[in-house]
């Protein structure tokens, strides 16, 4: 029993890095919302994260309605913005960055139930390592996506800061962008 243990062990740790789906996409992006970008004409949604949708209004902390869904996307281009022009600056040529014409990088993590893709993205490779420095996690910590449950419990610590600190949409009232499809599409 044991040698068919240390078989099957072995069997799996050998599978294992071919049973793998995780690949990389980098490249220019177009930002469609505070959730989706398409990279050489794939639509990537980033995992584990909900944003607002784009004709979705919230209310702020005193209580008048705005656009969630497009303060969501452009919390998306400003962070991009923000840290490939940190990153620029870093090098010999800095240069003013379109967000639009920008280099992102994303670990896959499958497909949805739409054939999108889902990833992990990044602007630099380093961060795609550390799950908490991606775009997914800010989107969620600074208030401008929820952590979509039902899906993943990644990014439940992000959501909980982002609520006691009252970033984003948790300085109002919202509903969840789930919700809301389900009563708006």
């Amino acid at each position: 029993m044991k040698k068919l243990s240390l078989i099957l062990f072995s069997f799996i740790l050998f599978l294992k890095p071919f049973a793998s789906a995780e690949e990389f996409i980098h490249g220019k992006l177009r930002i469609i919302d505070g959730d989706t970008i398409v990279i050489k004409n794939q639509k990537i949604r980033l995992w584990g994260i909900d944003a607002p949708e784009m004709k979705q209004i919230c209310k702020n902390g005193f209580k008048k309605n705005y656009n969630c869904g497009i303060k969501s996307k452009k919390a998306l281009e400003e962070v991009i913005e923000k840290k490939l022009t940190k990153a620029i600056n870093m090098s010999a040529s800095p240069r003013k960055i379109n967000p639009n014409d920008s280099l992102v990088i994303c670990k896959t993590k499958g497909k949805d139930k739409y054939r999108r893709v889902l990833g992990i993205c990044a602007v630099d490779r380093l961060s795609l390592f550390h799950i908490n420095n991606s775009l997914n996690a800010w989107m969620v910590s600074s208030g401008n996506a929820v952590a979509y449950k039902r899906y993943s419990k990644a990014f439940l610590k992000h959501e909980d800061e982002a609520k006691i600190n009252k970033r984003g949409i948790w300085q109002g009232e919202f509903e969840r962008p789930e919700q809301w499809r389900r009563k708006n599409k």
